[in-house]
């Protein structure tokens, strides 16, 4: 089962589950800024979601709105009251390849601190224009202006529909695969076309530094 939630965003956010010999589910996949400080790995994209969990290889894991399993309070107690967030918005690449990182693709996206204390059912994560903006900067640089709409169809998409695209996501991976070069493009799936789509990044790491991170979207 699910853990009871208390996580609001004003944007659909996606994370993984693990369910443990019947225990409660609870958050499987956390990531790390450049200062070594851990992360909760998030998607906008439910079906970078499912790839992730492909990559993964662990016929365990689920994908699950954070709204529906995510409780803050374990990850701020662990880490002095700060939430982090990875946003994750795509994979990293380069050269038109995906790089990949202990055999699984590496999500791209922008990392977000909060100073919460502790999590309350009136905190709320509203992003404003901004991460919408920068969301879709992403998009666009990969010529893909509409791909805001392809995600929300996304959202409610069956099962069976979501299952189908991630298995042609991963047959239209370009051939060769990068393991240690740092990324320079962000690769983006349009399920539409059915191909990959790069855009160009000056980036570090598993953070986007061609717009301005993030800081105190949570509220």
């Amino acid at each position: 089962m699910l853990r009871p939630s208390t996580f609001k965003s004003s944007i659909r956010l996606y994370g993984l589950v693990k369910q443990v010999s019947g225990a409660q589910a609870g958050l499987a996949l956390t990531t790390r800024d450049s200062k070594g400080h851990p992360a909760v790995q998030a998607f906008v994209s439910r079906l970078d979601a499912e790839i992730m969990v492909r990559t993964c290889g662990d016929e365990g894991l689920q994908v699950r709105p954070l709204s529906q399993f995510f409780d803050p309070d374990s990850f701020l107690a662990a880490n002095r009251g700060w939430l982090t967030l990875h946003i994750g918005c795509g994979f990293a690449a380069h050269t038109d390849r995906l790089i990949e990182t202990d055999k699984r693709l590496r999500p791209m996206g922008w990392f977000i601190h909060a100073d919460i204390g502790k999590w309350t059912p009136d905190h709320y994560a509203c992003w404003g224009e901004q991460l919408p903006r920068q969301l879709q900067a992403t998009y666009d640089a990969a010529g893909l202006h509409h791909y805001n709409t392809l995600l929300n169809e996304l959202d409610d998409a069956t099962a069976y529909d979501l299952q189908w695209h991630t298995a042609e996501a991963l047959n239209a991976l370009p051939s060769g695969t990068c393991t240690t070069e740092n990324p320079t493009q962000v690769a983006l799936f349009d399920a539409i076309e059915c191909r990959w789509c790069f855009a160009k990044s000056n980036a570090q790491g598993n953070s986007l530094h061609d717009t301005r991170v993030l800081q105190g979207g949570l509220s």
